[in-house]
């Protein structure tokens, strides 16, 4: 699991945690940061070469 924090101009992941190994260190880990324009473009095209999820 991540936090994951959107702004107008960026998208940030951090605060990761693994709620089924309690004993993994995730401190080190991220945060990462992306360019929220190129982000959603990004998303925008995965779920365009997904298609629709059927239920």
């Amino acid at each position: 699991m991540a936090r994951i924090t959107a702004t107008t101009d960026s998208v940030i992941w951090d605060s990761f945690e693994q709620p089924h190994r309690n004993t993994r260190e995730y401190t080190a880990f991220g945060p990462f940061q992306f360019d929220r324009r190129q982000y959603d473009d990004t998303l925008r095209a995965q779920n365009t070469a997904i298609g629709p999820v059927e239920t």
